[in-house]
């Protein structure tokens, strides 16, 4: 039997159809416009990027059995860090291989599909782990989108997203109870050095077999390299990585070490507060204070609290850490907004994390002070108050979102 109009309008339903509708919009318009955003950041990129070109040249020196290292150890440049050159380990260079086989546009764009792959998958491992509420979902995507280190990587056409995915299935699997994912870590850290950081959070955590595997993850690729380019291996372990291990004090480096090196030590890019010359042990002694402070505050703690509260630790002891290594804190912005949603959203911690996600994708682009390479650009970069805080804005912003991290992610 047919039903009345007016009677299915009097049905139960309808209300909450009505009440269901509009959230469900407003999460496709929050989504939809961030996607926008992202996709025109895409297309800024195209298929010419800064980055991938020193990949490509890795990939094209091993085809044709050239050295890799051999531009960067030639090159003029006195700081290391900052030559156009490749220095990453040989075992990324022979991932990459095959790319070195095709054309510079076809290279680049499949290089790009990988990586947008990889961000794709490391959010859905994230989703299906925790199965989180529409709304934390979209909050989720929408931080992501409009992140602005992501945009710098995509960009620049970086391999922190293969990276990011590597991190994120590893520690998503170790946090299961799964300890054979820490060979994804020991992956990751086979292609940039740094998620090997993670291996303190393991062993303080008492996770003994997971960094057993972290370590035979990247002893595995690692070995690979050493196998098939012994000599590029022997360079990069012997001369390309004790060159980049210093760091450098340029402004553009966002880790603790470079910090302490533009404000406390003679440098050639910033006018320091006062000129030390034990600034290594204030690094160590610094990056021991973090790791205490991290320990005694997530002791206690679930075990996802504590691996994700190490997360920022990997930016913030690095040597050197640009713009798009920021990435890697997505996971611990990804747990946040599903741990804020799960307590309705209360209003002190929801503001902290809009606070901080302000500064990554905002007041981290805001120019203060003289452009770089006018006049009293050296000195405005640590005597100018202003101009201090937004020169290190994401410095500062890794840092609140590390000390925060207990609190955004606690549970009811």
């Amino acid at each position: 039997m047919s039903t009345p109009r007016s009677a299915a309008r009097a049905t139960p339903a309808s209300p909450t159809l009505g009440r269901v509708r509009p959230a469900f919009v407003a999460q496709v318009v929050l989504v939809g416009v961030a996607a926008v955003i992202y996709v025109m950041v895409l297309s800024q990129g195209g298929v010419h990027h800064q980055d991938f070109g020193v990949y490509l040249a890795a990939a094209r020196d091993i085809v044709h059995g050239q050295p890799l290292y051999a531009a960067f150890l030639h090159h003029p440049f006195p700081d290391a860090t900052l030559r156009p050159a490749y220095i990453y380990p040989p075992s990324f260079a022979l991932i990459v291989t095959p790319l070195g086989l095709l054309s510079d546009g076809v290279a680049a764009a499949v290089w790009m599909a990988i990586n947008q792959a990889s961000l794709a998958l490391a959010v859905v491992v994230v989703l299906r782990w925790l199965r989180p509420t529409s709304w934390a979902t979209a909050a989720l995507l929408f931080a992501t989108l409009t992140f602005y280190p992501l945009w710098v990587d995509v960009v620049q056409g970086q391999a922190n997203l293969l990276v990011l995915l590597l991190v994120t299935v590893g520690l998503v699997g170790v946090l299961r109870g799964q300890p054979a994912f820490g060979v994804a870590i020991g992956a990751a850290a086979a292609l940039k050095l740094t998620p090997l950081i993670l291996v303190v959070w393991l062993l303080l955590d008492r996770r003994f077999r997971a960094a057993a595997f972290v370590l035979a993850g990247c002893a595995v690729l690692t070995g690979a390299g050493l196998m098939l380019r012994f000599q590029d291996t022997l360079a990069y372990f012997g001369q390309v990585l004790p060159a980049l291990a210093g760091g450098t004090a340029f402004y553009a480096n966002q880790s603790l070490a470079a910090v302490l090196d533009r404000t406390v030590s003679s440098n050639p890019y910033t006018q320091p507060w006062i000129a030390l010359s034990w600034v290594a042990v204030l690094v160590i002694a610094a990056a021991a204070i973090l790791v205490w402070w991290w320990w005694w505050q997530t002791r206690r703690q679930t075990a996802l609290i504590g691996g994700a509260a190490f997360i920022p630790l990997i930016p913030l002891l690095s040597s050197v850490t640009w713009t798009h290594h920021l990435v890697i804190v997505l996971p611990l912005i990804w747990f946040s907004c599903i741990a804020l949603a799960e307590r309705d959203w209360p209003p002190v911690p929801t503001a902290a994390l809009t606070g901080i996600l302000l500064l990554f994708s905002v007041f981290s682009r805001w120019p203060a002070g003289p452009a770089f390479g006018q006049t009293g650009f050296r000195a405005a970069q640590t005597m100018d108050p202003v101009v201090f805080l937004a020169a290190n804005t994401l410095f500062f912003a890794t840092l609140i979102l590390f000390l925060g991290a207990p609190w955004l992610l606690r549970s009811r």
